[in-house]
């Protein structure tokens, strides 16, 4: 569970050996400002309509000396989204959020705000930079073979949150978010790589809400306050 609570964000969206910084001054000028790239992607963003993405995932966390590398695929429309990562699945309206353990036929139900204050909202994963953050221009990178800029965002509200960086690796050319990293505060950290990405997805419905009569015998566990 450890895993999802940093993706809430967990947020979905590996721990690779990063090529080396390429920096130009062809690109240094270009995308040197931080607020400018971020507010193109938010432009961009705003004709997404229903998102449908791929990814992997990878947790490395250091006081346990623990990793674990996930396969995961994500629906969201607006606030609400569907993840699904094999072992579990999780489901949020906006309002409430359903967490299924498939292994032993749980499911846990907690409050959806209350999430969200604990890590990353995955509803906001190709928009999070639009929240209380500060953004920091890092530079170019290569990810996988792929030219990337590099954005750290820091949160700025007064309310400390569970990571203290999120680490963005943007595609500039199709304005698209290639790699996510959240760093934990308990030196738990999480990256998560997008495969594949469509915006205008056609979603099924009844998609962001968990329908207990699909699960026979399930044990449902409530933890809202």
């Amino acid at each position: 569970m450890k895993h999802l609570r940093i993706m809430k964000w967990t947020a979905f969206f590996k721990g690779f050996t990063l090529a080396a910084l390429l920096v130009t001054t062809a690109h240094v000028s270009l995308a040197q400002d931080a607020d400018a790239l971020l507010s193109r992607l938010s432009e961009e963003a705003k004709g997404y309509g229903s998102i449908e993405a791929t990814y992997t995932s990878k947790l490395i966390d250091r006081a346990s000396d623990f990793e674990s590398v996930q396969q995961g695929s994500i629906q969201i429309d607006g606030d609400q989204f569907h993840l699904d990562l094999g072992d579990y699945q999780i489901f949020s309206d906006g309002v409430t959020i359903w967490t299924y353990e498939v292994a032993v036929n749980d499911c846990y139900i907690e409050d959806a705000e209350t999430m969200a204050e604990e890590g990353m909202d995955p509803s906001k994963l190709f928009t999070i930079w639009e929240d209380d953050f500060k953004n920091e221009w890092k530079g170019e990178l290569k990810v996988n073979g792929q030219l990337v800029t590099h954005i750290n965002l820091y949160p700025s509200g007064e309310k400390e949150k569970a990571f203290h960086t999120i680490q963005l690796y943007i595609d500039e050319t199709n304005l698209r978010l290639v790699r996510a990293v959240v760093k934990g505060r308990e030196g738990t950290d999480v990256t998560y790589d997008v495969e594949t990405f469509q915006s205008k997805a056609i979603l099924k419905s009844g998609l962001f809400k968990f329908d207990a009569t699909q699960f026979p015998g399930v044990n449902l566990i409530d933890n809202r306050i």
